[in-house]
């Protein structure tokens, strides 16, 4: 397979004060979101305060990334982990609302009010 067709996606994780962040750029789709799944399920084992997913710098979602994030909702929801998720990505917020996912969870626009949001819950 040729490197192009390659799926790009680039995960990051860091710690903020009131939470981990797992921070996505790329593509999301069913050949990187395991790379996702995987980072956030370990960000998660280390029991954080909150778990923040930032698709911010994702601009396509698939149907896999979309499980991604409904077995985060379920997983922190589980484990008492407030959860929220950032993106003002069009496409991303057209999938999330077409799915309902978007009724399950916390939705910001940016990583400074999903952390005022988290402020307020302490």
């Amino acid at each position: 397979m040729p490197e192009s067709s390659l799926p790009v996606l680039t995960v990051h994780v860091r710690a903020v004060p009131e939470a981990v962040v797992v921070a996505a750029e790329g593509d999301l789709d069913l050949g990187s979101a395991p790379v996702l799944r995987a980072r956030a399920e370990a960000a998660l084992e280390s029991r954080p305060a909150a778990l923040v997913l930032d698709l911010g710098g994702v601009g396509f979602c698939g149907s896999a990334g979309l499980q991604v994030v409904a077995e985060l909702v379920a997983a922190t929801e589980a484990a008492g982990v407030p959860f929220a998720l950032v993106t003002d990505r069009r496409a991303v917020l057209r999938a999330l609302r077409l799915t309902r996912l978007d009724t399950t969870l916390a939705l910001h626009p940016t990583l400074t009010g999903a952390r005022a949001w988290l402020r307020e819950r302490a």
